[in-house]
């Protein structure tokens, strides 16, 4: 039996109805179940895209599917264009994570992994840490940076962005606190964000309202260090050792932080020759996320 994709549309507590792609292999999923005892699903957060041409999504599914682990790939109002056009705001987006949590509830699975990539791990922990889910089993986070605003602020200075971060600090604190709120919604492009370039692919485009909710140096619900040390569930950090996104000390950050707080199941794997996409190093990836999922779900 092959793998299966099944479309799904999720709709958070506000309203908000999003897509999401449940993928599954039912021969393996059961066999799992035998040999277990328990029902374990996969829920997946995709990074600042929110597509699956870059990241984890690309790859990922349909292994862990085969596993035995059925993976829901949750779309939120962060992905796409969601930062672009104004409802993108960080920290509603974990009503986003709860509605998939909740479907997978409704349709049978008692043990819940939470997964995310990039912005999509720090999206992941914040709402580990802040949202009761009992039957949450395990946090991965493949390429989590310290903080999404940290994160951005560094980029900034590495690669001589344009504006400046303390520029754009400077605009988004005016037009964010202004009553009318006329230029929250506008759009602005920071060039050099990413890379050396003036291309899009070196750039990033937000509008100063989702900027300040995501990567302002207040966005705290934003920021992975402020959260992971109040998540209670086994927690895997992946992390690539050529990584020009999130810098790959972090990872050991990060594991500090949320052994600090109490909890004693943090494991690291780093992913040698890896950057932030993962590319080319796809099968050692899945192979040390099948490994602790066998040990955890």
């Amino acid at each position: 039996m092959p793998v299966e994709y099944q479309l799904v549309t999720l709709t958070a507590a506000d309203g908000h109805h999003h897509d999401a792609l449940f993928v599954i292999d039912e021969r393996a999923a059961r066999r799992r179940m035998r040999m277990t005892g328990r029902r374990t699903a996969c829920m997946h957060v995709h990074g600042i895209m929110g597509n699956f041409l870059v990241g984890t999504l690309r790859f990922l599914p349909a292994p862990l599917a085969r596993e035995g682990f059925p993976v829901l790939i949750v779309e939120t109002r962060m992905g796409n264009i969601g930062q672009l056009v104004g409802p993108g705001i960080f920290d509603l987006a974990r009503r986003d994570l709860t509605a998939g949590a909740d479907w997978l509830r409704a349709e049978g699975w008692d043990h819940l992994i939470s997964m995310g990539y990039s912005s999509g791990a720090a999206l992941s922990t914040r709402w580990a840490a802040t949202e009761h889910v009992p039957w949450l089993r395990g946090l991965a986070l493949l390429g989590a940076p310290w903080g999404l605003p940290e994160a951005m602020e560094a980029r900034a200075a590495h690669w001589g962005a344009r504006p400046t971060y303390d520029e754009i600090y400077t605009r988004a604190e005016q037009v964010v606190g202004d009553p009318a709120g006329a230029d929250a919604d506008r759009l602005f492009v920071v060039e050099h964000s990413r890379g050396p370039s003036t291309q899009p692919k070196d750039s990033e485009v937000y509008t100063y309202r989702t900027w300040w909710h995501s990567r302002g140096p207040t966005a705290t619900a934003a920021k992975t260090h402020l959260q992971i040390a109040q998540v209670r569930a086994p927690v895997l950090l992946i992390q690539g050792t050529e990584d020009q996104v999130v810098d790959p000390s972090e990872v050991d950050r990060l594991a500090g932080v949320a052994r600090g707080g109490g909890n004693t199941k943090v494991d690291i794997e780093m992913i040698e020759g890896a950057d932030h996409f993962f590319a080319g190093r796809e099968f050692s990836t899945i192979q040390a996320l099948v490994r602790w999922l066998r040990e955890h779900a």
